[in-house]
Formats: C-alpha cells, sequence, structure tokens
C-alpha cells in the first residue's frame, strides 16, 4: 500500500504559555531558542523533512515577532502563510477560521508551535490510511499529566477522572486529522477542539491514539521543563537517538571559545547570538539568549537570560531587562528615585507558594527589591502597613520605599538574598548559628512584648486570630494533603484524634502578637545589622509558643534538640512572659503538622515541587515534638511508617 505524505501543516502559535511569565511576555513561546534556534524554526525544518510543502501560522500574542520572524527565516521549500486572531479562538475556533486551508479530501497535520519534538510520521500515516480514522493522536504513555484514556488503540476519554493511573495518556499536541473535522467544529466564538473529538466519537468516527516508543516529545510549559529539555536533547544527540537533532553542535565550538577566556562552563549551557561572558563567570545549566551580558566573576546557574539581559548579580532563575517586564506604575516609581530604567535588569525569585511573585531590580547604581501581589487574598493587602509598624516598634523589616494598591505592588529595601537557612545550611559553625538564632530571639521578643499593645492601640489590621477554627483549619490541611495519602484510615483517625487535643491546649495559650510563619527562610541575614523579618502580612493574635515552634523545629535546617532548648531559655530570659517547654512542644505539634499540610499542597503548585523534599525533615521533628510533647503516640509513629511507605 502506498503512503501518500500530507502536504499541508497548521501551526499553533497563538498561545500566551501563561506558566512561562514573565519569558513570554519578552518572546512568545514558538520564538524561544532550544540550543541557540527559536524553536518555530526547528519545527519548520522537521515538517520540511515530512515532506509537507504548506504551512499555516495561526497568531495571537505578540503575533508582529512571530511574522516578523517568519518573513526572515530559512523556509526554504515551505510555503508559509498566516491566520491572525485578533481574539483568541482557541484550537477548535482557530481550525474553524483555518477551514480554506485545510477543506478537501486530504489529511493535514495540526501540531502545537510551543513543543520540542522529533518522530517518524510514518507510523502516523499508515495508521490514518490503514484504520480509515478521523484523526490520529500522538499519546505519551509516561511523561505530562495522562488525562487521555484508549482502548485497543481507539481514545476513549480526554477527561479522565483517574489523570496519572494505569492505562492514561498524554496529549503530546500532534495531530494528522481527516477535514471532515469540520463538521464536528461548533460555529462560533472560542473552542476547544476536544468537544469536536468527543461529538465525532458519539456520532461513530474513531479517534485513534498512537505511542510510538521511538520518538522525542518535550511541554516546555514551565521554566524547570524549558532547562530540563535543553539538558534531555543534548543526551540524546550523544547518544545518536531522536531528539538529538535539536541540539545544535555548533553550541560546542561557542562554549569552547568561552572556557578560553576564563569562564568556567559546567552542565548544560547555551548561548545565543552576541553573548558577552566576563572572565571568571561561572556557568552551569544556563540559557542565555541572544544579546545577554554576564559580568566578571558572576555565578549563574538554573538560569534562564533573557535577551540583551545584563547580569551584574550572582542569579539562579530568570533574568529580564527591567523594561521588559516593569509596569508603567513601578517604573515611575524607580524614575522617581533616580533610576536608569533601560540598563536596570529584573532576577525573578523563584515560586514562594504564595499570591505574591518578587523581583530584584538593579541598575548598576540602585537596588530594591519589587513585590507584585494580588488583593484577593486581604493579607497581602496588608504588608505595607505591617511594615511600617514593626519598624517603628522596633523589629527590623525591609524599609518600603514605594507602594500602590490598585496594581498591587511595592519597592523594599533589598537586604539581600542570604537568609538563616542559607547560614546554617553552609554549614556555619555553632556558636555563629547560635549568635544569629539569639538575635533573632531578641527581635522576637520585642514583636511579643510591645506588639500586642501598640497593634490595639493603633487599630492595626490583621487577619483574624488563632482559635480553634483555624487549628481545625491547620489539622485538616495535614489530613487532605498527607495523611490521606498514606491510605490508613485508622490511623488517620487517630492521629486527627490527636491533634485535636492539641489545638484545644493550644486555644487555652495567652495572645500576643506573633509573625505566624518565623521559618528560617523568613529571616534575612543583612551583611550589616540585625536578622530582618520578611513575609509577615499574615500577622496576627496568637501564641507565642507558636512562633517559637516556627522557628526552633523548622524542617528546613533541623535544629539539634540541646539547641532548641538552649534558645527557648534565651527567649525567656528576654520576654516578660515564659515559655514553658511543654507548652513550645504542643505548639511544635501543631506548627509542624500545618507545615507538613502545606508541603503536601505546595509540591503539587507548577514550579513548587521542592517542597515536597522538606517532608521527611518535617515528620522527624514532628515524631520529636509529639514524643517530648506526651499523648501523642500515632502521631509520634507516622515518620517511620511514611520512611517505609516511601522505600
Amino acid at each position: 500500500m502506498s503512503i501518500k505524505t500530507p502536504k499541508k501543516a497548521f501551526l499553533l502559535a497563538a498561545g500566551y504559555g501563561t506558566r512561562m511569565l514573565p519569558l513570554s511576555r519578552d518572546l512568545p513561546k514558538p520564538l524561544m531558542p532550544l540550543w541557540g534556534r527559536p524553536l518555530i524554526d526547528h519545527t519548520l525544518s522537521l515538517l520540511a523533512s515530512w515532506g509537507v510543502r504548506e504551512v499555516l501560522v495561526n497568531c495571537h500574542h505578540d503575533a508582529a515577532q512571530i511574522i516578523t520572524h517568519l518573513l526572515a527565516a530559512d523556509v526554504s521549500g515551505l510555503r508559509v502563510s498566516i491566520s491572525h486572531e485578533p481574539d483568541i479562538l482557541g484550537t477548535g475556533g482557530a481550525l474553524r477560521k483555518a477551514e480554506w486551508f485545510v477543506a478537501g479530501d486530504e489529511p493535514f497535520w495540526l501540531l502545537n508551535a510551543d513543543l520540542a519534538i522529533d518522530v517518524d510520521p510514518g507510523a502516523f500515516v499508515r495508521s490514518y490510511e490503514k484504520g480509515r480514522s478521523l484523526a490520529v493522536l500522538w499519546l505519551h504513555p509516561v511523561k505530562g499529566p495522562r488525562t487521555v484514556e484508549m482502548k485497543r488503540g481507539r481514545i476513549t476519554d480526554f477527561r479522565s477522572e483517574g489523570a496519572g493511573a494505569d492505562g492514561t495518556y498524554t496529549f503530546c499536541g500532534l495531530h494528522l486529522l481527516s477535514p471532515r473535522i469540520l463538521k464536528f467544529l461548533s460555529r462560533d466564538g472560542f473552542a476547544s477542539i476536544v468537544p469536536a473529538y468527543e461529538r465525532a466519537i458519539k456520532s461513530g468516527e474513531k479517534i485513534e491514539g498512537l505511542t510510538i516508543e521511538d520518538s522525542y516529545w518535550a511541554d516546555l510549559g514551565t521554566p524547570e521543563q524549558y532547562l530540563e529539555t535543553h539538558r534531555e536533547t543534548r543526551r540524546q544527540y550523544r547518544a545518536g537517538k531522536r531528539g538529538g537533532r535539536l541540539f545544535v553542535p555548533s553550541m560546542s565550538e561557542r562554549l569552547a571559545e568561552l572556557r578560553k577566556k576564563g569562564v568556567t562552563v559546567q552542565g548544560c549551557v547555551t548561548v545565543g547570538r552576541g553573548v558577552t561572558v566576563g572572565s571568571g563567570a561561572f556557568l552551569r545549566d544556563v540559557v542565555l539568549w541572544d544579546g545577554a551580558a554576564v559580568g566578571r566573576g558572576l555565578r549563574v546557574e538554573n538560569a534562564i537570560v533573557g535577551r540583551s539581559a545584563r547580569i551584574r548579580l550572582p542569579a539562579d532563575h530568570i533574568v529580564l531587562p527591567a523594561n521588559r517586564l516593569l509596569r508603567s506604575l513601578e517604573v515611575a516609581a524607580l524614575e522617581s528615585k533616580g533610576w536608569d530604567i533601560d540598563a536596570a535588569t529584573a532576577y525573578v525569585l523563584p515560586a514562594r507558594g504564595s499570591a505574591r511573585a518578587y523581583y530584584r531590580v538593579e541598575d548598576g547604581r540602585h537596588r530594591a527589591l519589587l513585590m507584585r501581589y494580588s488583593g484577593e487574598r486581604f493579607e497581602n493587602t496588608l504588608f505595607v502597613r505591617h511594615a511600617r509598624f514593626l519598624k517603628h516598634l522596633g523589629v527590623r523589616v525591609p524599609e518600603v520605599l514605594a507602594d500602590s494598591s490598585s496594581p498591587g505592588f511595592c519597592l523594599l529595601e533589598d537586604l539581600g538574598a542570604r537568609s538563616l537557612l542559607d547560614v546554617v545550611k553552609c554549614g556555619a559553625p555553632e556558636r555563629r548559628v547560635r549568635a544569629l538564632y539569639e538575635a533573632v530571639i531578641a527581635q522576637l521578643a520585642v514583636l511579643h512584648d510591645k506588639g500586642r499593645t501598640r497593634a490595639k492601640r493603633s487599630r492595626l489590621p490583621l487577619v483574624p486570630c488563632f482559635d480553634a477554627v483555624l487549628y481545625r483549619w491547620e489539622r485538616e490541611l495535614f489530613r487532605d494533603h498527607f495523611l490521606s495519602g498514606l491510605g490508613d484510615d485508622a490511623l488517620a483517625v487517630a492521629v486527627m484524634k490527636e491533634l485535636s487535643r492539641v489545638g484545644r491546649a493550644m486555644v487555652r495559650m495567652p495572645p500576643v502578637l506573633i509573625h505566624r510563619d518565623l521559618q528560617s527562610s523568613n529571616v534575612l541575614i543583612p551583611k550589616r545589622g540585625v536578622p530582618a523579618f520578611i513575609d509577615f502580612q499574615g500577622m496576627r493574635f496568637g501564641p507565642a509558643a507558636y512562633d517559637l515552634a516556627s522557628l526552633l523545629c523548622d524542617p528546613y535546617v533541623m535544629l539539634k534538640e540541646s539547641l532548641q532548648l538552649d534558645l527557648l531559655d534565651a527567649y525567656n530570659a528576654s520576654a516578660r512572659s515564659s515559655v514553658e517547654a511543654e507548652t513550645f512542644w504542643t505548639a511544635a505539634v501543631q506548627r509542624l503538622a500545618q507545615a507538613i499540610g502545606a508541603y503536601g499542597r505546595l509540591s503539587s503548585l507548577p514550579g513548587c515541587s521542592r517542597f515536597a523534599a522538606h517532608i521527611p525533615g518535617g515528620l522527624s521533628m514532628l515524631a520529636r515534638a509529639a514524643r517530648k510533647a506526651g499523648d501523642c503516640p500515632h502521631i509520634e509513629m507516622l515518620s517511620g511508617l511514611f520512611l517505609r511507605r516511601s522505600s
């Protein structure tokens, strides 16, 4: 049987790429470089190798950049047309608008322009012709969310309730379609193609799913996935496997030139055109876009550096020219303080699992932190007023340089990136660690001793105080995002009963004004001066023991029990009211249950999988606290059970 290779392809380039923000605001995802070459160029080259001769590209977000690129791109052998969408239409709506291009009798390719793929088209064409299907869809059995169900090669469900379970698959964004699909599309407005497929299945059409062992597929949906795709495709190239064609061998020559100039290059590093790197710089797992510049002796790792960004500080996430990131009011606030915005750089800080985003901004002469927040969470609107209150109280916090409630942002004094967590993790001597914790405790005593009276006198707006309802919410967070996953209902009931007793004990503890989230990562250690508190917008009335438990039982650092008790004694020597050891350990049980539940919830969010690594340490500390608090045998045994289940 002769196989007719489809000559037409519809390339979907309209999406915004929200999970890649702020990168996709600087450059549309289809134009983001993979090994220094725009992703869309890889895709067009692949289509040409398949025998495709006509390509229609739909555009919406930043269409001008995509069109300009295509006009200048080397698309030899391809006739490229544009379908512009003033209002984004979705895959189904885009295909409906492209009816003029795909109508007829011949099948056509439909694929996303923001994927990295390498696959032989022959299997699709053979399945299409053999099965007389309406469509053949590429599915992956391992990667991605796996929401598609398939039986004997036919897709039966696109919205599986058992997503990720055995027998589910991820749709890879590549379809081989019959023009018959057009009659199943909704006739107007935004539309996904999935309802069209579902209507087709109900009418008796066959939608075939195809998994291909010798293939490569990667979703570049997050910065972490984008960096990993570079690592993967280089490995594929070296092994002579699919996906290796996405690697650009000339990149090795560029890196060799950097090494000759005294630059240390480790891991997977790619550099675009016109990139400059100063001698003595250290690069590891970095993608430098065209025109980026890295200063001498700087360390940059696990980072994506945008077009023409100038790096003057160590970086470890995303770096962009500030004028491509900042909003007009933010620019005005900086310019009013003498900043040169055209020379400024914005360093995007990793997600902290909150409704706030942080950026370090500098122009070579000034530095500040920019915090953006949503007013949907009431506590975010309190940050600025709380910062000023704490400063007046005598507690060290970053100074507010400028602020706006609509849109919500504030510029803060930059006290550096080194936290109490960093100091402990870098192996500082115990005397140094002890001294820093004692300095933090002295600040905490000021908050607890003066805060309650001053807050009431000034009518400081606060989130609701700790009470039985909030303690119940914390333990239910632990139940829903950790305990239920252990699969032991009897143990879960016993643990929740013990946590309920702990909650009742917490209600009886006298309230002061507390930070509420005083973990080591929320204490900055400036080069000069005393430690400073951050992330205090959740400040409220509650037990002093809760703050002490947050600080001294922090799973991030795992302080020794003897040091915990010494620091508790230091607090009692500084504060007006003392906290007994039994009270402290009881509060630690409550706080650690909340923290472990939070780690479980946060680890499921984009860019926050790292939080899961803290669960074992949290359980170990929880077992210690439960043992010292007494009457919590089931909570105490959790750590061992979890480790056995995880091994």
